[in-house]
């Protein structure tokens, strides 16, 4: 009886010829045992498992459930730190245009209004938009410099 070789393993065997396939193949091999391996400890350090508790569970030395549990923590806050900073320059775009609008709406009331009272009252307000806008504007340069620090 003949055997059938799968696509697969025609590919597998192809590739092998290629010396460079079996260290990619190892490297990807090897980061998802140590993803996987990271989740579980997460799962179980989540669960309140002590650290030793998740040793044993999982058959690593304790060094290796501190040092998975670190780099997790450390990934957790570079997340968290980007969130927020997208968040902030979010909120400071959108104050911007909300400025940007009310400054608009009250040139339009400037326009629209024959009372010089009401005219001059406008006319005192946009420059308090404007210097906010100012104030925001600076914020986003130094969120900039902050960007620019973390990245050296």
């Amino acid at each position: 009886m003949k055997k059938r070789q799968t696509l697969t393993t025609l590919q597998t065997i192809i590739n092998l010829q290629d010396p460079s396939y079996e260290e990619s193949t190892s490297n990807t091999i090897s980061q998802d045992k140590i993803k996987f391996r990271r989740r579980r400890i997460n799962q179980l350090h989540l669960r309140g498992y002590t650290n030793v508790e998740i040793s044993n569970f999982i058959g690593c030395s304790l060094r290796t459930i501190e040092k998975d549990l670190h780099d997790i923590n450390e990934l957790s806050r570079h997340w968290f730190e980007e969130q927020s900073i997208k968040d902030f320059c979010q909120s400071l775009q959108d104050s911007i245009i909300l400025l940007d609008n009310a400054i608009k709406d009250l040139q339009i009331l400037y326009a629209e209004h024959d009372d010089l009272d009401s005219k001059l009252k406008i006319l005192s307000k946009i420059p308090e938009f404007e210097e906010k806008k100012y104030q925001l504007y600076f914020k986003t340069k130094s969120v900039q410099m902050y960007l620019g620090e973390l990245s050296k």
